[in-house]
């Protein structure tokens, strides 16, 4: 996987091909972490972007309804949010803002318990309010919040596809196990991918998918695919402090190359056939269903 990755790079830089369409199905891809701190955002909005780029129409939403920050990282001043749609008499059409680098964004409001409680009834209202608006696009990001409480694994398993962010530290690599074993005991569970963000070299990413694959495998039975690796770079946290996405920042970095070979992966024929993944709007069916019978409260 790692001389994958690396002369994927090298390619790239000689080779500017536009990425074909995989499929003209809704793709919904949740990203998560079982710990905060890990580059869930950071991967979440370079995903999108990549993808933004070679055309797709996607829409990242901020479903971290304790800490949302997809639009400070956008450099993004929304009128509204998801707690505007929820709570207001906001549709969803005037939540959703455009963005300079590609894609759509639904923000979420940081700090707001109400949100993090929501009820069935305005669960029901949101799940209705995005699956009618959902149409317009071929990929919805859903940047997730960390953890692994009620309401947040309630949330993953609802999507056809998780990418779990995991960095080179025990209680990451921990985290994410509980994170990965609780999907999986869903009869429904799914598709896992791996994604290795703030590690030193492409090679210490490749060794940490195999100790946390070894793990999944003795325990689990499974073998999670991983859908790149992320080196570390001082870039990341100076588009972070700029409001800017890594690949408008430094698009010649490291990061910003490895995320693109991320996107690469999740837009290819070969990612769908790494698994059967449900058409997206799967999501809002499960998103439903968990409101009507008061899940995850």
């Amino acid at each position: 996987m790692v001389n994958d990755q690396a002369a994927t790079l090298r390619q790239s830089a000689a080779s500017e091909q536009s990425t074909e369409r995989a499929s003209s199905r809704l793709r919904c891809i949740a990203v998560g972490s079982g710990k905060g701190g890990v580059g869930k955002t950071m991967v979440s909005i370079g995903l999108s972007c990549a993808l933004a780029r070679w055309k797709y129409n996607v829409l990242i939403i901020d479903a971290d309804l304790g800490l949302a920050n997809v639009d400070l990282q956008l450099g993004v001043d929304p009128l509204y949010t998801l707690q505007d749609v929820v709570f207001g008499s906001c549709p969803v059409e005037e939540a959703v803002i455009s963005t300079p680098y590609g894609p759509d964004l639904l923000a979420s409001s940081s700090g707001a318990p109400e949100m993090v409680n929501m009820g069935g009834a305005r669960r029901e209202l949101l799940v209705n309010e995005l699956m009618r608006f959902a149409g317009r696009y071929d990929y919805l990001i859903i940047d997730g919040a960390a953890g692994i409480g009620q309401s947040i694994v309630s949330f993953f398993a609802a999507a056809p596809e998780v990418a779990v962010v995991v960095a080179n530290e025990p209680t990451s690599i921990m985290d994410a196990y509980s994170l990965i074993k609780v999907l999986r005991q869903n009869p429904q569970p799914p598709a896992l991918r791996l994604v290795l963000n703030m590690v030193r070299t492409l090679g210490e990413g490749e060794q940490l998918a195999a100790r946390l694959n070894l793990i999944t495998r003795k325990f689990l039975g499974i073998e999670i695919p991983v859908a790149g690796v992320v080196p570390y770079d001082f870039a990341v946290g100076n588009a972070i402090r700029a409001r800017k996405p890594v690949s408008a920042y430094a698009p010649g970095s490291v990061p910003a190359r490895c995320l693109e070979e991320v996107a690469r992966f999740f837009a290819t024929e070969s990612a769908l056939r790494r698994g059967e993944v449900p058409d997206g709007r799967v999501f809002f069916e499960k998103l439903a269903e968990i409101g009507a019978s008061g899940q995850g409260e």
